[in-house]
């Protein structure tokens, strides 16, 4: 992943210096995150158990620059996210968090007026990821241990007014984790061995967009209905 870094800026700089309009904006939003069983061993004359987990709503906050190719675009994003979730244990409720710097590389097509749709992938850089109750002992080193950088895929659509916009995001990770078995404290959470199963985490993502700086907007045109925004014409 560090490899791949210098060639992402090299990228964003290329395609944006052959582009016709530009944007820099900010962004925010929400999103749940899906991630994988967590299967309780039996123990303690107690049955065995496959915990789901509970999805709850993380946030995101990023930055991005578009670049406009006639109805095509180039967007490169750069955000911060959070996602969270928590598995309903025998005796108490286990928190799982987790964060993400990303860098995603879009590209997508103006079907309408203020519709778009894009696709492209995303580069990770995660924080280290907690789930309540898990401890190091002889059986596990703690954890959840999951890849720190890794790839997933976007696919999305977005509606443009002047400049302000809301984008649908489904984002879809490349690689499957593997199985893992975890202790957890079972005088808190009534659990004792689990083993978390492989998944490919997935994200549902809602947010919304203003274009900050644009080559085909003054600053004072924010709120002027005669301008659409989208495109850039």
């Amino acid at each position: 992943m560090k490899l791949k870094l210098p060639f992402i800026i090299i990228f964003i700089i290329c395609a944006n210096t052959y582009a016709q309009e530009y944007a820099f904006g900010v962004k925010g939003g929400i999103n749940n995150n899906k991630i994988g069983t967590l299967y309780q061993r039996a123990y303690n004359n107690e049955p065995a158990i496959n915990h789901q987990p509970n999805k709850e709503l993380g946030y995101q906050l990023g930055a991005y620059v578009t670049g406009e190719f006639g109805i095509f675009f180039v967007q490169p994003e750069f955000n911060y996210v959070t996602f969270n979730n928590n598995y309903e244990l025998p005796r108490s409720k286990a928190q799982w968090k987790t964060s993400k710097l990303e860098i995603p590389i879009l590209a997508g097509v103006r079907l309408l007026k203020p519709l778009r749709i894009y696709f492209g992938p995303s580069f990770n850089f995660y924080n280290d990821t907690e789930l309540e109750g898990v401890q190091v002992t002889s059986y596990s080193d703690g954890g959840p241990d999951l890849d720190k950088n890794t790839m997933s895929l976007n696919f999305g659509i977005m509606l443009r007014y002047n400049r302000f916009g809301i984008d649908l995001r489904f984002e879809q990770a490349t690689n499957t984790t593997e199985e893992e078995l975890l202790d957890i404290i079972y005088s808190d959470y009534g659990t004792n061995l689990a083993d978390l199963k492989p998944y490919q985490a997935s994200s549902l993502r809602l947010s919304i967009f203003i274009d900050i700086l644009r080559t085909d907007m003054k600053l004072s045109d924010l709120f002027r209905k005669k301008y659409c925004a989208c495109p850039y014409d």
